[in-house]
């Protein structure tokens, strides 16, 4: 079933936030793998053109998210072994960064940080629990909060919004966004990722991420989108763990939701936490 919102009366919540428009490597990228028979050379050929972003899938391409043990020395390499859409999926990553990129801001910094190490461990979570593919939960996990550096852009109070959201414990988070601010991260990543041809499932999980109630509702969306929900709130519960963070309520918002999904007691994911931190070193 097909639960997204009528997009006309979402496109009124975006209360002035601009979306960038996709790059032009993006959209040729795209209609090669829209074909129905894509010819992976051409991907390489458009990818290749650009020195930093070539350089830029191999850097990811041979990180511990996606290394086969074989170091890859190509981008054609990398597509062969990878696939195209895993490929297309780190080009969308590094040209979302420098679409989104401001004036230097330690606080943005961090959150691509955060959101490096949550896709991670994404990857790894998905690998133990065989629920999605790593490199799909990967993706989800570089891209689910893509919402909030074009809020901090429109909005100057978005940091003092996220901590109030983040510290709520009776609200969903998405909800004390829009009572402040008039929109939410959610629906901005959902519109920023319909824009760059994410998958629609990608936009799906985006907009749906902080309603946990969607776990235990099979058809209410995707299947897979409620995977990678289900995975990426418990990444992030590791990620902040990690990072000795505090003041963060989601994981309690979503832990009984996500031990169903998984289908684990919360002892048994206790224990893949801490196998996970172990893990992240």
């Amino acid at each position: 079933m097909n639960a997204f919102p009528e997009e006309k009366l979402m496109q009124s919540m975006l209360n002035g936030v601009d979306i960038p428009p996709c790059p032009a490597v993006l959209i040729e990228l795209d209609a090669e793998l829209k074909k129905d028979i894509p010819d992976q050379r051409e991907v390489g050929l458009l990818i290749s053109k650009d020195v930093a972003l070539s350089g830029h899938v191999m850097l990811v391409a041979n990180s511990p998210a996606f290394s086969t043990g074989n170091k890859m020395v190509s981008v054609m390499q990398a597509i062969n072994v990878l696939g195209m859409r895993s490929v297309f999926n780190m080009v969308v990553g590094h040209l979302l960064k420098l679409a989104l990129a401001g004036e230097q801001d330690i606080s943005l910094e961090r959150f691509w940080e955060s959101s490096a190490l949550t896709a991670r461990a994404s990857a790894e979570l998905a690998k133990r629990l065989r629920c999605v593919r790593p490199d799909v939960a990967y993706t989800f996990g570089l891209f689910h909060d893509c919402g909030i550096p074009l809020l901090m852009k429109r909005f100057p109070q978005t940091k003092e919004v996220l901590a109030k959201a983040n510290a709520c414990e009776e609200r969903m988070f998405t909800e004390v966004e829009d009572e402040i601010l008039g929109t939410n991260h959610a629906v901005v990543g959902y519109f920023l990722s319909k824009r760059w041809h994410l998958p629609d499932f990608v936009s799906e999980g985006v907009l749906y991420h902080h309603d946990y109630s969607v776990l235990s509702k099979p058809g209410s969306i995707a299947d897979i989108s409620r995977a990678l929900i289900a995975i990426n709130v418990l990444a992030e519960h590791i990620t902040r763990l990690h990072n000795n963070g505090t003041d963060e309520e989601e994981w309690a918002k979503a832990a009984e939701s996500a031990c169903a999904y998984f289908n684990l007691s919360l002892g048994a994911v206790d224990d893949l936490i801490e196998d996970l931190l172990d893990w992240l070193g």
